[in-house]
């Protein structure tokens, strides 16, 4: 008989481990409404953005990376709404040089709030993100696709789209006053609140992983940077099934999913840890279509988890495409494993 070498399992973290449905999902429509309502200072009455229109962007692909899906997003409000502003009222940005520092950044919004009036940026966030999809996804797909619907006006919108404004701003919803400092070493400038990472909750029991640890040794390759990993799974108490030499998150490689860096590391580090052999058998499990190209790209197995998705339309729009993109498993949870 052949000998067949242990199997591996490298797991990714948000939507397969933890539900980030109230944490990171809520944080991307938080961070969106902050940058318009608080710094351009439109008089919104509701959520610009829905939870359930993160997961369109998802279905996009390239957007992985939950700081770029923010960027996008606001972009393509800001695109929108510019689009609705006077030219001539415009005019004198076209030339300036976008700002440095946060403080230049936040008045450049509040001048754009006085041209808006009682304009707002109504976005059919269904038909753009398949446009996007269409273009290739991530943020050049977003691009591409609000340069061919307004033109130069989106080049006059980039002149308010500061993504290390909206990343300061996403990081101080999501992490919260005390881990924000904590992580930077500085307080919070513009929310005052106890983080969303808080309102993380573990999609699996300790007992379940202890099982499936018995036959399989894991990893994991997340998106997520170490500080956010590392506090997630240990205040869900998951933590001590993984050891910390077999997780990858993104700020140990270079490279972010789709590309398989990061699920080729783990899966090294693995080998490594544990003196596997090369022909050792691995499958990433994940809730994407970023991370089944990840996957592919690896030349590893895929498990795709669909449980972390309450729109029932949303979660089989996902079933199909990785049903077409041939992935090896569909689950709705982790026990189906």
């Amino acid at each position: 008989m052949a000998n067949i070498e242990p199997g591996i399992i490298i797991w990714d973290v948000d939507g397969v481990l933890i539900d980030v449905r109230d944490s990171y999902r809520r944080t991307i429509v938080k961070t969106v409404q902050n940058y318009f309502s608080n710094f351009i200072g439109l008089g919104l009455k509701d959520e610009l953005m829905k939870i359930e229109d993160t997961q369109k962007f998802k279905l996009a692909s390239g957007f992985n990376d939950d700081w770029e899906l923010a960027y996008a997003a606001v972009l393509c409000y800001l695109a929108v709404l510019v689009d609705g502003i006077d030219k001539k009222k415009l005019r004198k940005w076209n030339s300036d040089e976008k700002p440095e520092k946060i403080e230049q950044m936040v008045l450049r919004l509040h001048e754009l709030g006085k041209l808006c009036g009682n304009n707002n940026p109504e976005v059919d966030i269904s038909e753009l993100t398949d446009r996007i999809g269409k273009n290739g996804g991530g943020l050049d797909g977003t691009e591409k696709t609000l340069s061919y619907i307004l033109g130069e006006n989106l080049n006059i919108a980039k002149k308010f789209w500061f993504p290390e404004l909206i990343k300061r701003v996403f990081e101080e919803i999501y992490l919260g006053i005390d881990l924000f400092e904590k992580k930077y070493g500085e307080p919070a400038r513009f929310v005052h609140n106890e983080g969303l990472i808080r309102n993380e909750r573990a999609m699996v029991e300790l007992k379940t992983l202890i099982e499936i640890r018995r036959r399989y040794y894991f990893g994991i390759a997340t998106g997520r940077e170490r500080f956010e990993t590392e506090f997630s799974l240990n205040e869900n108490r998951i933590g001590r099934i993984f050891d910390k030499r077999t997780i990858v998150c993104s700020d140990d490689v270079k490279k972010k999913k789709p590309d398989p860096a990061p699920l080729i590391e783990c899966r090294n580090r693995v080998l490594r840890r544990y003196g596997l052999g090369k022909n050792s058998p691995v499958i990433y499990v994940g809730d994407s279509i970023d991370d089944l190209k990840a996957a592919r790209n690896a030349n590893f197995y895929f498990a795709g988890v669909l449980g972390a998705i309450p729109n029932p339309d949303e979660r089989n729009k996902l079933r199909e495409k990785l049903h077409d993109m041939h992935s090896d498993i569909i689950v709705d949870d982790i026990l189906e494993l």
